[in-house]
């Protein structure tokens, strides 16, 4: 593919590309608003979605029935005439595995089941539900003693002697899960019982009841435009489940190995007994749950996609066609974007389908992260900084989360906020949308050059450690040690799939003496250092990839403030600047032999260089300095026609508009007019803005922007200044008062 090819795809990316977000039926559903709500997806620039029943919608359309089903098959349809395409959501509403309770209804022996710890001082009967009685002396973190019992009854115990009796009893968890329709939330009366995952008749059940129903409706569009089933953080125990337990089933003891440790997974101190644990449950998850559904998928035409519970769990991603993660609940945000074991969600999904040929890689985004103060708080700039933290990180499809059907009657409460229709940047969604059909096409098809592999277990990966790697601009990937097997040796790197590794990290993951060896040679430093940055950037992130020949450097500013420096790669050819967000495609000049960086905070920037094309020299452009506006009066006129004026300080600020008498929790837009004397060329500067400002001087459009810096270039003078400000849904949403409007 040419340069130009690639120019072209990426200033249109295919639908392919497109977000999906999580559409949230949540009310009564009609053919009409389901049609009409695909349109206006359509009219900005979203070419898919996740179909996902939720809390709220009415028991009139029971989950799986032929009324719930009717609205299914209409909705595909909609999307099949209009080319987009639909990923099904296999629960109602989560986490997977239950249809809905109807598992559990359909043989209550499938329900999920757990292992508790009970300490006794007198003799307990070898009954039946009792998976292994051990009695022992116990002394710090030692138990001594365990004796056969019964082998058909599958217990333990030993000679009392008047010494502690520890009973270990199997049986059903009482976990539950999120339902969708009313009383069947968490800790209400008809929450539905969730079903053991770990027992295989009881995962083909969900099979039988789940996806075989879909695919009965909807048969002629799998494989078309129904690309996927998303499987959600299944719970072995479920929801709500006794918190003294451990997931477990029937049998299991035999694989989880000597009944000598189990109280150890009970008791302090003996954390490799419990990563042992942890281990032997994923191994059979994989087996029963996660397999069997892929298999599924993958003979009906379609992918697995979805995510564990955990987000470091990316050994349960192997059987994942689509392999995805999520990032939800702010655990993650631009003051700790390296910090906690959430961190590492990101790259769990996208290194798993590097090391697997695994095309795309997903994640279900946005849910639940904006400030505590309200979730509708969650501002563009927010939206934007996650966005930017998936994709250099190699995340390539997006599933926000989520636009809801309706928000009526406290349904915007459920998870919130609105990723779309019901937010103030739904305006802007369009150029959203294509931001992310851009970067997921520049993630897609191209090949990572990141020389460094940073090993890692399938239920643990490293985070402190790779901090400095981030702050250093120093690329890696997450390589699980079960994939050593796969890997090879050539020309002096470490090869797996398409990827080639200089350097290992190795960290404390124990390893076989065959797998020492074969990474002896790559333990080595100093680290390689593709993109140098002439002064330090911890808030720089970079990732290297290569398409169709071109070299691409993706840099993200994941801090708060404005990077500024310059930037030396060992990659010859024409260079020039690639722009996501407004699609500016300009020559990247250099200055001794760097290229200058200027990246304000949210903000990203492509060095795309084509090492076919000779360098050209190109003149670095020196930035206008903006005017501070700072006319004398303001006027302000609310969308429900509420006016009011306001004067500024000395310094050109205002108040924000809450601090007004009935604005308090005013949620909405704002326009603002004032008189100027602006000339041809002016360079404007509105400060601070809460939170979106859309700029038009004499009549004519100027720009929009959803973060700062809010600047804007009038190509002519102007007299009349027109800028109208939205802010967040937070005050109509959960009534809190909030900074909004323009400050200056």
């Amino acid at each position: 593919m040419s340069y130009e090819k690639l120019r072209q795809a990426f200033l249109a990316p295919a639908d392919e590309y497109s977000p999906m977000p999580f559409w949230f039926w949540n009310d009564t559903l009609t053919e009409a608003e389901i049609t009409r709500q695909i349109e206006d997806f359509q009219a900005h620039g979203v070419a898919g979605f996740v179909l996902h029943p939720r809390k709220g919608l009415p028991g009139s359309i029971p989950y799986l029935s032929t009324c719930y089903m009717h609205y299914v098959r209409h909705a595909v349809d909609e999307a099949a005439r209009r080319g987009m395409r639909v990923v099904l959501y296999d629960e109602a509403m989560y986490p997977s595995g239950a249809a809905h309770g109807l598992v559990a209804a359909e043989n209550p022996a499938w329900a999920s089941r757990c292992l508790w710890m009970e300490q006794h001082h007198d003799a307990v009967p070898a009954t039946p539900d009792i998976v292994a009685a051990c009695a022992g002396r116990v002394t710090g973190d030692t138990v001594s003693d365990v004796t056969l019992l019964d082998p058909a009854e599958g217990a333990y115990a030993a000679p009392r002697d008047g010494r502690m009796l520890l009973v270990f009893r199997e049986g059903f968890s009482g976990g539950t899960i999120r339902g969708i329709h009313e009383e069947e939330d968490d800790g209400e009366a008809r929450a539905p019982r969730s079903a053991d995952l770990l027992n295989p008749e009881a995962v083909q059940a969900f099979i039988r009841i789940t996806h075989e129903r879909y695919y009965e409706v909807l048969h002629d569009h799998f494989g078309k435009t129904v690309i996927a089933m998303f499987t959600d953080e299944p719970d072995i125990k479920g929801r709500n489940a006794r918190p003294d337990a451990l997931a477990w089933t029937q049998g299991f003891l035999a694989e989880f190995g000597d009944p000598a440790l189990l109280p150890f997974l009970f008791l302090k101190g003996r954390e490799d007994v419990r990563r042992h644990y942890r281990q032997r449950v994923n191994q059979r998850m994989v087996r029963t749950y996660y397999q069997p559904l892929a298999s599924w998928c993958a003979s009906h035409g379609v992918a697995l996609t979805g995510h564990p519970a955990k987000g470091y769990d990316i050994g349960l991603l192997k059987p994942f066609q689509l392999p995805g993660q999520d990032v939800v609940w702010r655990f993650v945000d631009v003051e700790r974007g390296l910090a906690g074991e959430e961190s590492v969600l990101a790259k769990c999904s996208a290194d798993s389908a590097r090391h697997r040929l695994r095309r795309r890689n997903a994640n279900e985004c946005f849910g639940c992260c904006g400030p505590s103060i309200s979730q509708w708080a969650m501002t563009p700039a927010d939206m934007k900084w996650y966005m930017d933290y998936l994709f250099v990180r190699g995340v390539n499809l997006l599933f926000p989360h989520a636009f809801y059907y309706s928000i009526r009657d406290g349904r915007g409460d459920e998870r919130p906020p609105d990723a779309g229709p019901h937010n103030a940047w739904w305006p802007e969604y369009h150029q959203i949308s294509t931001y992310m059909r851009r970067l997921s096409w520049l993630m897609t098809d191209s090949v990572n050059q990141a020389r460094i592999a940073v090993l890692c277990e399938g239920d643990r990966m490293p985070v402190d450690s790779v901090a400095p790697l981030y702050e250093q601009q120093l690329e890696f990937n997450y390589l699980e040690c079960e994939l050593l097997s796969d890997c090879r040796v050539d020309g002096g790197a470490l090869c797996i799939a398409r990827q080639r590794y200089t350097h290992v990290l190795p960290g404390d993951v124990p390893l076989t003496a065959a797998q020492a060896a074969l990474l002896s040679p790559f333990v080595q430093t100093p680290l390689p250092r593709d993109l140098v940055a002439e002064r330090a950037c911890p808030d720089l992130r970079v990732s290297h990839v290569v398409k169709e020949g071109v070299h691409f450097y993706l840099l993200v500013n994941e801090g708060g403030g404005v990077i500024a420096t310059s930037v030396r790669i060992p990659v010859a050819g024409r260079a020039r600047w690639w722009n996501a967000w407004d699609g500016s495609i300009t020559d990247a000049a250099r200055v001794n032999g760097a290229y200058p960086v200027h990246l304000p905070a949210r903000e990203s920037l492509i060095l795309c260089v084509d090492p076919a094309e000779a360098p050209v020299d190109a003149t670095c452009t020196e930035a206008a300095i903006p005017v501070k506006v700072r006319p004398a009066l303001w006027h302000l006129t609310r969308a429900d026609g509420v006016t009011a004026t306001l004067a500024p300080d000395g310094e050109g600020r205002l108040p924000g508009w809450e601090t007004l008498p009935g604005w308090e929790v005013y949620s909405g837009s704002v326009v603002y007019e004032a008189a100027v004397d602006f000339a041809p060329g002016t360079c404007i500067d509105l400060g601070e803005v809460h939170e979106i400002a859309r700029v038009s001087a004499d009549g004519k459009p100027i720009g929009t922007r959803l973060w700062g810096p809010y600047v804007f270039r009038l190509a002519e003078g102007a007299t009349l200044l027109r800028v109208e400000v939205a802010n967040t849904p937070a005050g109509m949403m959960d009534g809190v008062s909030l900074p909004s409007g323009l400050l200056g």
